[in-house]
């Protein structure tokens, strides 16, 4: 069989889903299988894919005092939606990885005693001046996205070259 996965290429949309160009011929390829073998060959296929990003997502993460977001990163296997896979944070890890993607707005920040204190709730302690989010998967998706597509294409080029 020839090289599939060199055919294949891909842009990111939003935040993380990716769209893959070059698929007729591996979907032709694919739809001579059966559908349960399919999904497997496309499940390896893109848990492939999400570990050859994760280095790129972990490179892009701010290490942070602790590095605690760094090191809550993983890659695994979706569990809906399948053939999927995640390159996700784990939130008891790291629980404030949305406001660092995301962003905050401005706010006060009030401690406890405040109320007891009698402190009005309009005049907190500290004002927040808020923070950017942070594009680390998009950043990460371009930087990663050739060795990405083609772990994936490896993957599919094996389950095929064995058929």
């Amino acid at each position: 069989m020839t090289a599939l996965g060199s055919k294949v290429s891909g842009t990111a949309l939003g935040s993380g889903w990716v769209s893959i160009r070059g698929l007729p011929e591996v979907q032709r390829a694919l739809a001579k299988l059966e559908p349960a073998q399919t999904k497997m060959i496309l499940q390896k296929a893109s848990t492939a894919g999400a570990k050859a990003v994760k280095p790129y997502v972990k490179a892009e993460t701010p290490r942070g005092a602790t590095g605690k977001m760094r090191r809550s990163i993983s890659a695994t296997q979706a569990r809906r939606g399948r053939p999927a896979a995640i390159v996700k944070f784990r939130p008891k890890i790291a629980y404030y990885r949305h406001m660092v993607i995301g962003g905050t707005t401005p706010h006060r920040i009030r401690f406890p005693n405040q109320k007891e204190a009698g402190v009005p709730k309009r005049q907190g302690n500290i004002r927040h001046p808020g923070a950017h989010g942070n594009d680390i998967v998009g950043r990460a998706w371009a930087a990663g996205e050739t060795e990405t597509l083609a772990a994936i294409g490896r993957v599919i080029d094996t389950y095929l070259d064995q058929l």
